[in-house]
């Protein structure tokens, strides 16, 4: 009688665990956190800050579900690398809820980010860092991607949609190649000493307004722009 019950219960077990089946977030060994294929999905529940010394790969066809309070900021070098048949995912784990985004804070070394694809985030940056995104996807987010004091950063054949704020850009020049900006609620958001080397055509066909320059509009007016715009913004949600 004691084999059917041992064996009803580790039958259990394994139906639990493939149903919990996501992998914890890996905290950094020896200076390195990698995400590898074998392993995804993984879950993030909280924020984690990867220092200046840690690099960060992830492996073509990783997804990494973010919990409601997640976020990523990395400090040290980026090699965020799927592929056009395996890409990257980063997204809620509750389609219902937002997570707080993934942030590129390194300045010791450009970060190389291919095949990637970011969803339900409420505000993605990139501070003071030069790099590049490649093929990267930036959809249903809050800020697609806020991009602030950056010396030159590269778009390759990008795509941002049905964001509320898809691509701002502030004292950063931003070289786009093949990079689109359409059906969100504001396209490009140009804020001071900020260039957009790119297609024009291609942000078009955004709910409100397809291109903002704050700075001319404010010059219009007689005002200054002031640097804690986005955070009164922010208060207001």
């Amino acid at each position: 009688m004691l084999r059917p019950r041992l064996f009803l219960s580790v039958s259990l077990l394994l139906v639990t665990t493939a149903l919990a089946g996501e992998m914890p977030f890996p905290q950094p060994e020896k200076g390195l956190v990698r995400l590898v294929a074998k392993d995804s999905p993984y879950i993030l529940e909280q924020g984690v800050v990867l220092s200046s010394t840690d690099t960060f790969v992830v492996e073509p066809g990783v997804t990494v579900l973010m919990g409601e309070y997640a976020k990523i900021m990395l400090r040290g070098p980026v090699r965020i690398q799927g592929s056009p048949e395996k890409p990257i995912v980063f997204r809620s784990a509750d389609s219902s809820a937002s997570w707080n985004g993934i942030h590129f804070v390194s300045s010791s070394k450009p970060f190389d980010v291919r095949n990637l694809v970011v969803e339900n985030a409420f505000r993605n940056t990139v501070f003071r860092t030069d790099g590049i995104f490649h093929q990267v996807k930036f959809v249903n987010n809050y800020y697609g991607l806020w991009v602030d004091e950056v010396a030159q950063m590269y778009l390759t054949d990008c795509e941002f949609s049905r964001n509320r704020f898809a691509l701002s850009l502030r004292a950063a020049s931003v070289n786009a190649n093949n990079t689109t900006i359409s059906n969100n609620v504001y396209g490009l958001y140009l804020e001071a000493a900020a260039k957009y080397d790119g297609d024009m055509t291609l942000v078009a066909n955004n709910l409100e307004a397809d291109v903002r320059n704050e700075s001319d509009e404010l010059a219009k007016k007689g005002k200054r722009v002031r640097r804690n715009i986005w955070q009164r913004v922010e208060a207001r949600f």
